[in-house]
């Protein structure tokens, strides 16, 4: 069908009247495209018959990707600012293109894989901080099908191929989870229809799911992926047999059958798992995001309004509010309380895939045209970490640690530890973090140095993972204070310096 498909597409090229301009605005293009991955994947088709790019970066920053088809000839999306991506862009055919972008002064990249730089090398990022920390961030990218490794602490950009380019495997990696294992890396694939494996190394391993070899019966168009407290995995299916459903494999890739039915999801793209229920973000429909409980019976709408649109991926902050990508207009970082109220939504970068709250405090941030640090008050952009390159969902990577369930990126560890604050010193604003191994009554408070409480931080029962809370100074003297923590069979206490 694919091949026929193909074959009419070749035939209308050459018998159509070329098109002035695409008929599909910007927004209809990046959406639909969005969506569903078969219109870019056509599209590189196209491309590769007529020898044309795919993505073309120029020096002085505007992105274009070829998108979709329309009347037999390649639809490229021009992005003209990389953080604000819905902000003067425009649709265009090739014929345009090449008559207003100085290509000789950008980096082409083409169907078939080969690339031409004349940008001076302006998109050759060198990693500016090194291996040798506890915890990572892994953000995939649809435009070199790779996966970049990021510092959970800053930001900043630790290895542009931490999971190298896999042509055979990978054409638009969604998102990047650590194996429960610790050991290996889990990748689903919008186009290609599967969840592989690859080692730490960026090794391919195989298909983890399903088992046996892609079946489109049971994952089409895929996005995100997440365990299950008994390490299955979810995986939420846009098209196909399986159309708007969330389907279930065991911890061998096994399917078992359909978690979650389409009746109350429409296009889902992520799940967030709490302690007592799930969420999961629709692209479609006014059920933006949906409530079920951790056995995947329907529990209530969580969020209706029309205060953000297209939410991709979602995550929980540590005092419990939600924080969502959105990706259409209204686009932004959009917060809600813990009971679906919208609080705010924060439009410094737009077009947003991913969200993160790194443990400076700051926002994390994706979108199609790089990955950009955010200020998590006010929204505005700091700056942009890296950009020329399509990316994705950000999710934690831990080396040699067990997973945890749940989409707070908790991880299992071997031992209770509390962490050393970061920044430290610092002024006024600082994050202690602390692990368990198991669900404990936890007590995480502050103390000056004569040993008077000062802050009581966490008084609750919490289950296994790493956890961080915020603390501010609150009008505090400069010098040296204490936090501790205390569980029931755990108590630890270290040092930090406010100096203002």
């Amino acid at each position: 069908m694919k091949i026929i498909t193909f074959i009419l597409l070749i035939l209308t090229l050459h018998f159509t009247e070329p098109a002035a301009s695409p008929k599909i605005n910007f927004e209809e293009l990046m959406v639909s495209s969005e969506q569903n991955n078969n219109l870019i994947n056509e599209a590189h088709k196209i491309a590769l018959f007529q020898k044309l790019p795919v993505t073309i970066m120029t020096s002085d920053g505007v992105i274009i990707d070829a998108k979709a088809v329309e009347s037999g000839k390649v639809v490229y999306a021009v992005i003209t600012d990389k953080v604000n991506v819905f902000n003067n862009g425009y649709t265009a055919f090739y014929e345009d293109i090449i008559n207003s972008v100085e290509l000789k002064n950008s980096k082409i990249i083409y169907a078939d894989g080969t690339v031409t730089d004349n940008s001076g090398g302006k998109f050759n990022y060198e990693t500016n901080e090194s291996l040798g920390a506890d915890e990572y961030l892994m953000v995939p990218d649809w435009t070199f099908d790779r996966v970049y490794l990021f510092s959970k602490q800053n930001g900043n950009l630790i290895d542009t191929a931490f999971i190298p380019s896999s042509p055979s495997v990978l054409a638009s990696p969604k998102m990047a989870m650590q194996h429960f294992n610790g050991r290996s890396i889990l990748v689903s694939d919008q186009i290609t229809d599967g969840v592989y494996r690859f080692d730490t190394s960026g090794s391919y391993m195989g298909i983890f799911a399903p088992a046996g070899g892609v079946n489109t019966a049971i994952l089409d168009n895929i996005r995100g992926i997440r365990y299950r407290a008994n390490y299955n995995l979810m995986v939420c299916v846009a098209s196909g047999a399986s159309q708007n459903t969330i389907q279930q494999f065991d911890t061998a890739g096994v399917h078992t059958g359909t978690f979650i039915g389409s009746t109350n999801l429409n296009s889902p793209f992520d799940i967030l798992i709490r302690d007592n229920d799930m969420l999961i973000t629709n692209s479609s429909g006014t059920n933006r995001i949906t409530r079920f409980d951790l056995n995947g019976n329907f529990l209530s709408n969580f969020y209706t309004g029309t205060s953000f649109a297209f939410p991709q991926q979602i995550q929980r902050l540590p005092n419990g509010n939600i924080i969502v990508a959105a990706f259409s207009t209204p686009s932004g970082i959009a917060v809600l309380d813990s009971n679906g109220s919208f609080m705010r939504l924060l439009t410094g970068a737009t077009g947003l895939r991913s969200v993160y709250l790194l443990d400076n405090g700051r926002y994390l941030v994706t979108n199609a045209g790089g990955v950009h640090e955010v200020d998590s008050s006010s929204g505005a952009i700091i700056r942009t970490v890296v950009t020329g390159a399509n990316y994705q969902y950000i999710t934690l990577y831990k080396p040699d640690m067990f997973v945890s369930v749940g989409s707070n990126d908790n991880v299992v560890t071997n031992n209770f530890e509390l962490h050393q604050n970061f920044p430290n010193p610092f002024n006024p604003v600082t994050n202690i973090s602390y692990s368990l191994t198991k669900k404990e009554f936890v007590k995480v408070k502050v103390t000056d140095i004569s040993g008077k409480e000062i802050k009581t931080l966490v008084n609750q029962i919490q289950t296994a993972g790493n956890y961080s809370v915020r603390f501010s100074d609150e009008g505090l003297a400069s010098g040296i204070y204490y936090y501790s923590i205390e569980t029931g069979d755990f108590k630890q206490t270290r040092k930090m310096i406010l100096l203002k």
